[in-house]
């Protein structure tokens, strides 16, 4: 049950920051922001948006104008341990790798199982982080390279 929770702040934050970011790039008006969203999201409700929607709105947002940022994750609370700033680059890598599901994804899971030895990604220390971080931005490259 406290997952679930977790992620419904999470969303709700999301949607909170999605509609400050189009204020604050001078999108006030109810239609041009739900067009907008329709535009880079396909979506012009944000509640029918998935997390990766909401945080690829707000990045469009920021690109015009807008100050805000998509939150992060949490992540560990002891010294040592994968950090927010890992656990969001670990989050956009698997979207850019097309894993729809973000952290959550069962294969970047397999990926942090088979790099790091530990059962959730949650466990990771920083380096361990640092090392799963560096193998995903190989993957891409590799993958973005034999598409070419």
């Amino acid at each position: 049950m406290g997952e679930r929770v977790r992620v419904a702040d999470r969303r709700r934050r999301l949607i909170a920051q999605a509609h400050l970011a189009a204020k604050q790039a001078g999108c006030v008006e109810e239609a041009d922001r739900r067009a907008v969203q329709q535009m880079v999201t396909g979506k012009a409700s944000c509640a029918e948006m998935s997390e990766r929607e909401l945080v690829r709105l707000i990045d469009h947002w920021g690109r015009v104008g807008a100050q805000v940022r998509a939150a992060l994750p949490d992540g560990g609370d002891a010294p040592g341990m994968v950090t927010r700033w890992q656990l969001a680059t670990l989050e956009r890598l698997a979207w850019e790798m097309g894993w729809d599901e973000g952290l959550k994804d069962e294969r970047l899971l397999r990926f942090v199982q088979r790099t790091a030895k530990v059962e959730r990604i949650q466990w990771l220390e920083k380096a361990a982080a640092s090392a799963v971080i560096s193998g995903l931005m190989r993957w891409k490259r590799q993958r973005v390279r034999r598409a070419a």
